[in-house]
């Protein structure tokens, strides 16, 4: 299983809006040793819990998806790419 963990990003490849706000430490501390499946896992389980409280949006998704897919391989953006697949099937059921 890929480790994010050996992930190296320069700094300035990171907004600085981003590297300011709390919620980015935050998250780091909690998903930086997380192997993929274990992501996946917690974007699924919070996507239903946001669908279920009615404040799930696939255009905010799609702008996180936008974000990242720089810095993805090939790979990794197809993987990404079908899991938003699921994710708005689900919402269209």
């Amino acid at each position: 299983m890929k480790q994010l963990r050996n992930f190296r990003m320069s700094p300035r490849d990171i907004p600085d809006e981003v590297m300011q706000n709390p919620a980015f430490g935050e998250a780091m501390a909690k998903y930086g040793n997380m192997n993929e499946d274990a992501l996946i896992e917690q974007l699924l389980k919070q996507i239903r819990a946001a669908k279920q409280a009615g404040t799930y949006h696939s255009a905010q998704t799609e702008g996180y998806v936008a974000m990242l897919s720089p810095h993805l391989s090939a790979a990794q953006r197809e993987k990404l790419a079908n899991i938003v697949r699921v994710i708005n099937a689900e919402s269209e059921m």
